[in-house]
């Protein structure tokens, strides 16, 4: 099998794609690789290694004892994205992975020329396409990449990387929710009075202002990353964990997404950490949210009236992810006024689940609430990158948001966007829990948990 990646002397290859490649070559899971590198600068191909090999020897954690092998199976080509600069390619048979670790403005001219010299075709072996999120800036460029991706690859050739997918935590939602038969009856409007998915970040920009202040946090996390975390925590049961059965269902609850109203009015709302103007690469009239919230109900059976609340942002108070089910308060009865439990799973920077629920106060007649903490022993052994790079390799689309899913994804937020394109973002404190219109999102009696804190 070959992997060719586009951009091999770009900073994706080199900080994140090569050292998953190597994690998984040392533990024998792609021996049998060939890599191809292509890149625009005209430099030989011991030169390319060399450089490869010395950017690599400044990241902690890689694997570089498995180096030396993969360099032997790895060649570079200077190449430009047109059909006579990848004419190097013409002759590549067998298995082949095309991996566009490029700016996204580049994918559907780099596809049309790999289509344009037959390279989609699979007559001597499969072809796969794999591309970064993010896939479009709103849903008409979403759909006009679309378009030019299948001129010559079809959907199942085509591998959307946004390796949210791959996190540990996030198949282990999907896992627990379907490998607990208890948690089905629970999991509904009857027991669940709203949803929070959260992914707050402390850092700020770390040199990304050229592609984040052109995104903002919408289009950098709400739109792909945490609508995906959404479609798993709604959606129905599959069948069965085919690729076929889990997009089917995400697709199914992202259309079932009651449509924002035109000025998003109490459905968003967003902000930008003060200081952010301030930094190398923004424009000093910049603005672009650091911060995003929406709200969402979806209208189906099993969540109909049921907020979701979704946010995210950076320099706020913690780093956290999570997903937090707020269940319905009993009734007040003899024990009086009695708190909601809440059952929450962590995403990160910690993994596993807390179960808040109530027993009788120790001392008194009333009722407390006891938490029992779940935590996984030990450490996954793929990364996110490693386990999307493997699915990929292995053919496994499972872990990848189809066509549909990410039209249906921007069609949520397309209001919202046209709706920012006027005003200005609320201002926040870094280290804070974020913009106070956020809580304007709320419905009466609802919360925020807050960031780093217990339910």
């Amino acid at each position: 099998m070959k992997l060719v990646i586009f951009g091999f002397t770009g900073d994706l290859a080199r900080r994140l794609l090569v050292p998953a490649l190597l994690r998984l070559w040392a533990r024998g899971e792609v021996g049998d690789l060939e890599v191809l590198g292509l890149g625009k600068e005209a430099w030989k191909e011991e030169e390319a290694l060399n450089r490869m090999e010395a950017f690599l020897k400044t990241l902690p954690g890689v694997a570089l004892e498995a180096w030396p092998a993969l360099r032997k199976r790895t060649r570079y080509l200077q190449a430009e994205l047109t059909p006579e600069g990848l004419r190097g390619l013409q002759g590549l048979e067998g298995d082949a992975v095309f991996y566009l670790a490029l700016p996204p403005t580049l994918f559907a001219q780099a596809a049309e020329a790999l289509g344009a010299l037959g390279l989609a075709e699979e007559r001597s072996g499969f072809r796969r396409l794999v591309v970064e999120k993010p896939f479009g800036t709103d849903l008409a460029s979403a759909q006009a990449l679309n378009r030019a991706l299948h001129r010559h690859f079809g959907e199942e050739q085509i591998f959307r990387m946004d390796h949210f997918l791959g996190k540990w935590a996030v198949e282990n939602l999907l896992a627990t929710r379907f490998g607990n038969r208890f948690l089905e009856p629970l999991w509904r409007s009857c027991h669940v009075e709203w949803v929070e998915i959260t992914y707050a970040e402390t850092l700020g920009l770390e040199g990304r202002a050229a592609y984040y202040d052109g995104a903002g946090a919408l289009r950098d996390m709400l739109q792909n990353h945490l609508m995906q975390v959404f479609a798993l925590t709604a959606m129905e049961p599959p069948a069965h964990l085919s690729a076929e059965s889990l997009r089917a269902r995400k697709v199914e609850i992202l259309r079932a997404v009651r449509p924002i109203p035109d000025g998003a009015q109490g459905f968003a709302a967003r902000g930008q950490y003060r200081g952010y103007r301030e930094e190398e690469g923004v424009p000093r009239e910049s603005r672009t949210e650091t911060y995003a919230a929406l709200k969402l109900y979806v209208d189906d059976w099993r969540f109909q009236g049921v907020p979701f609340y979704l946010r995210s942002g950076k320099r706020l108070a913690k780093d956290a992810g999570y997903v937090v089910l707020a269940l319905r308060a009993v009734p007040p009865g003899c024990f009086g006024e009695v708190d909601r439990g809440y059952l929450v799973f962590w995403l990160g920077p910690g993994v596993g689940l807390d179960l808040t629920l109530f027993g009788r106060a120790l001392g008194g007649k009333g009722l407390e609430p006891h938490t029992l903490r779940f935590r996984p022993e030990g450490t996954p052994e793929h990364t996110a990158y490693e386990e999307e790079l493997l699915a990929v390799l292995q053919g496994d689309l499972s872990h990848f948001p189809s066509e549909e899913e990410v039209e249906a994804a921007w069609a949520i937020v397309d209001p919202v966007l046209r709706a920012w394109r006027e005003g200005e973002p609320e201002i926040y404190e870094e280290g804070s829990e974020g913009p106070a219109s956020a809580q304007g999102l709320l419905e009466p009696g609802h919360r925020w948990l807050p960031l780093g804190g217990g339910a």
